[in-house]
């Protein structure tokens, strides 16, 4: 055996493990969150809290169909009771939404819904990291409330 089949032996399962890590997460149920929260453009929430105008590169563009939902708390799909998991902090909880039934949130804006998904996070460097704002890939939705109350604030 030579020097170099014994570096290839040596080298060739760190590359094999890094690149299965490296592939898409896989989704399961227990992926799957419910959580109650209020509509919003998210042009109108990034101008409220003075975060720049969203969109692609923070230009704007695009982001006139992009919601969020804010003063958002994790509860049961059964019954909407809140699981304590998510809103625990000080701090108002906000998810941007995506996925296929986003542009159907205009709907529901000024509204409190349930809306049911997972939580879309980036790959980077070889770490897991949430992107900008949370990213709630919403699978279902429905409307809770006509109305929505106040924002949270810092206390």
């Amino acid at each position: 055996m030579s020097l170099r089949d014994i570096r290839l032996m040596v080298v060739l399962p760190f590359v094999f493990t890094s690149a299965a890590a490296a592939q898409a997460p896989t989704r399961s149920a227990a992926d799957i969150i419910t959580v109650v929260g209020c509509v919003q453009r998210e042009t109108e929430y990034r101008s409220q809290i003075a975060d720049g105008r969203g969109g692609t590169a923070g230009s704007g563009l695009g982001a006139g169909n992009e919601f969020v939902l804010r003063s958002v708390r994790a509860v049961t799909s059964g019954t909407l009771k809140p699981t304590g998991t998510v809103g625990a902090t000080r701090f108002e909880d906000v998810y941007s939404v995506t996925g296929n039934l986003e542009r159907e949130m205009e709907k529901a804006i000024g509204r409190q819904v349930a809306a049911s998904g997972y939580v879309e996070v980036d790959t980077s460097a070889g770490t897991s990291k949430v992107k900008d704002l949370p990213r709630l890939n919403a699978a279902g939705w429905h409307v809770v409330s006509e109305r929505c109350a106040a924002p949270a604030t810092q206390k």
